[in-house]
């Protein structure tokens, strides 16, 4: 589906200022590790789960981050007329500028997820493999961040940021941002021979 300039979602100027605010944008890169921490220690300290299989469910959600990143980006961020695509659109419209999603959303989010499954239904394994998706997310805005404001030399962090710059000039492909194995596997990774793609001028 094409995500050419078209009308605006109308959003809640609230909202948009807070997701537009330099403060709740670096915030963010405290409170999900520290979340992240805090389900762990609870499943290890408070549920007392073995420590081999609380690692094997953080390292799965790890892992698992990869899919949801690409799948939310794709059909999440590029569909639709939500809160999160019309967000996007302001990360299209403006690269650079330091927009996030609301800390508070993502900690809430987090919270209510320790509430029911660690502290109400002590549910083991839910909390690491949670810790696993967030530390996901965090270095997802870590990689984020880098591919639009740092150029590092080293080989694996350019071709991930030139992976990044062809999906702001063509949308419709390279939805990964920590990985381009999920834009292989189905078929969405940048291809010049593709005549079918439509091209949008570059957005810098």
């Amino acid at each position: 589906m094409s995500t050419a300039p078209g009308p605006k979602t109308q959003t809640s100027p609230l909202l948009d200022r807070i997701a537009a605010n330099k403060s709740n944008y670096w915030v963010g890169f405290f409170t999900d590790p520290a979340a992240a921490v805090f389900l762990l220690l609870w499943d290890f300290v408070v549920l007392r789960d073995n420590l081999l299989f609380l690692a094997s469910s953080y390292a799965s959600g790890l892992v698992s981050w990869t899919l949801f990143e690409y799948c939310f980006h794709r059909w999440i961020y590029h569909r639709g007329e939500t809160l999160a695509h019309a967000g996007h659109r302001l990360h299209h419209e403006s690269p650079k500028a330091l927009i996030g999603m609301p800390w508070f959303l993502t900690t809430g989010f987090l919270l209510l997820v320790w509430f029911i499954f660690g502290s109400y239904l002590e549910i083991p394994y839910v909390l690491s493999f949670i810790a696993g998706l967030t530390t996901g997310f965090f270095f997802y805005g870590v990689f984020h961040h880098v591919h639009h404001h740092f150029d590092f030399a080293q080989r694996w962090n350019r071709k991930l940021r030139v992976h990044h710059k062809i999906h702001h000039a063509i949308p419709e492909v390279n939805f990964g941002v920590t990985t381009r194995v999920w834009d292989y596997v189905f078929g969405t990774a940048y291809d010049r021979r593709r005549k079918q793609i439509h091209r949008f001028p570059p957005i810098t």
